[in-house]
Parts: C-alpha cells; structure tokens; sequence
C-alpha cells in the first residue's frame, strides 16, 4: 500500500474486523509508525516498513516470534553480503550495523473473538536513517555494492513466514 499510519495498527484492523487471520502488509509511507514504549518510529520515505500477522496458541509465543524476526532479518543482511560480525542484534528488539541502528521490531498481541494473535512489525533503514540525539542510525545500503530495493526484503519475509 501506498500510505498508513502503522502497518501494525493496519494489521490490528484487519484481524479486529474478521477480514483476515494472516498476513503480511507493506507501506511505502508510516504517518504514525510506532516503537517500544510508545516511541516514535521515523518512517523515512525509500525504506522498509512492514508487518506480518498470524494466530498463534499461547502468549508465552510472543517473545519467540520476537527473536525468530530478528535472526530472520540478520539472516537477510547476510545473504545479502554483510559480515555477520558487524551484525549485532541488541536486546530485545533492534538490529545495529557497526553499533549503529538499522532496524528495530516492535512484537505485539492482540486477542480478538478469543483467538490469539501476533503482529510483527519491521522498520528496516534501507536507504536513509534518522540523525538521533539518542543513539547512532545508519542505513543498508550503505554497505552493499549492489543495492537491495524493498521487494528483495519482502520476498525473503514471505520465503520465511511459515517458519515463523
């Protein structure tokens, strides 16, 4: 889709009106994206903001679907010709290029008609960051010779959904 104000709020409203049980949903624009805490995710225009969303049967699953996201991500850095030792993956939710931030995941659970559900939301820095006063940013396609445009991130999520 072209514009949202969350791609995790927008998978919320598709479970929350019984129009789907699974997904994957990609923006080009976030108004509105959303970190830990209530932060702000800035949602620079040319990088990657997605979510996927599927039922799940406990709440303990939460905090896996978490950590599988992250090594799914870093897998996707490597594959794409990062050193994994320049990769670090920093509790609980981002991922850092030479210690700096490059993507953060925001994990969430939403009960709805009493089924469970997950929503992985991904902010990825493809090809810009933030200047942050709080930490350093940094973005992918700094680093690679060849450059990765959104659908090859996208292809590799839908490869690795049903791992998830």
């Amino acid at each position: 889709m072209d514009k949202t104000n969350s791609t995790n709020e927008f998978c919320i409203n598709l479970i929350k009106n019984n129009i789907s049980t699974n997904g994957i949903v990609s923006a080009e624009i976030q108004t509105n994206g959303r970190g830990r805490y209530g932060n702000k995710w800035i949602s620079k225009k040319g990088n990657i903001f997605l979510s996927f969303y599927k039922k799940i049967k406990l709440q303990r699953d939460i905090i896996k679907y978490q950590y599988k996201v992250l090594k799914i991500v870093k897998n996707f850095l490597i594959k794409k010709g990062l050193k994994e030792q320049n990769i670090q993956i920093k509790d609980p939710n981002d991922i850092l290029i030479n210690n700096k931030k490059i993507c953060g995941i925001l994990v969430e659970s939403y009960k709805n008609n009493k089924s469970l559900f997950v929503i992985a939301g991904i902010g990825l820095n493809l090809a810009s960051s933030p200047n942050l006063k709080k930490y350093r940013t940094t973005f992918l396609n700094k680093y690679l010779k060849k450059k990765v445009n959104k659908l090859d991130f996208l292809e590799f999520i839908k490869k690795n959904f049903n791992k998830l």
